[in-house]
């Protein structure tokens, strides 16, 4: 599906040429919104880099191979449902159980999709299932960051500043991952290694509290979180995703409102 003609579409309509000498400035627009897409996550790279260590570590630990654990790794690109998984595996547990509790730790992933569905209607379906692939907390709250308050760009412009800051945290988790699955060998088997994740985390999402709206939706989250921590198959960690975006959005509205009114 295209987008509607008009301003917001920025893109000229199909089969038409574009003008002459424009296919320089427009990679360079692609490029800058790249640059800006990975200048946005900022120093939550290194909190990426550290989820990943822990991570790979674990992987290690709890009885994969270096080989299995970094294919792992690369292709499910999710700390989340790697780490809900790994008991399971380990276990022996079938497989319909394995799939359905990496689907069950990633739910939020419907709740990013909603979110960001509108922003790449005009592009393939093969490309939409690699920005969705590539989705991240930290890369989409970064991009939904960036994208408040500002012009609306562009959908090519959009897309490579949704891949400038995915991207740079899938780099970040690669390396993380790699060095913590090199580095199991060398580190002894402690349940403290259990701390240093939930240091990595604080890491991650440290950086991102940077206005009053994003400790509101983390405080709403918390809280959320907090009450749904017993309930079954992650249905708590799913709430709370649902009770920040909400937050988001009522605080979204808000300050719009407020510029409208100034």
């Amino acid at each position: 599906m295209r987008e509607r003609a008009g301003p917001d579409a920025g893109d000229s309509p199909a089969g038409a040429p574009r003008a002459a000498g424009s296919a320089g400035p427009d990679a360079a627009a692609q490029r800058q919104a790249f640059a800006d897409g990975a200048r946005a996550i900022g120093t939550t790279a290194f909190g990426t880099f550290c989820w990943g260590l822990v991570t790979g570590l674990a992987l290690v630990k709890g009885g994969l191979s270096p080989i299995q654990a970094l294919g792992m790794v690369m292709l499910v690109f999710s700390g989340t449902a790697q780490l809900a998984a790994l008991p399971l595996i380990t276990a022996g547990a079938s497989l319909p159980a394995i799939w359905a509790t990496a689907l069950l730790a990633n739910l939020r992933f419907v709740v990013y999709s909603a979110v960001v569905a509108g922003e790449f209607r005009g592009q393939s379906l093969p490309r939409r299932l690699l920005l969705g692939w590539l989705t991240t907390d930290t890369g989409l709250a970064a991009y939904l960051g960036g994208q408040a308050g500002a012009p609306r760009q562009p959908e090519r412009l959009r897309v490579a500043r949704y891949l400038g800051s995915n991207g740079l945290v899938y780099g970040g988790w690669t390396v993380g991952t790699a060095a913590g699955v090199g580095l199991a060998g060398l580190v002894p088997d402690s349940p403290r290694i259990a701390f240093v994740g939930v240091l990595a985390i604080l890491a991650l999402v440290g950086p991102l509290l940077a206005t009053r709206a994003a400790w509101s939706i983390a405080a709403v989250a918390a809280v959320v979180s907090v009450v749904g921590g017993e309930w079954p198959w992650r249905l708590g960690m799913f709430a709370a995703i649902a009770a920040g975006v909400a937050t988001s959005l009522v605080a979204s509205r808000y300050e719009a409102g407020r510029e409208r009114a100034a």
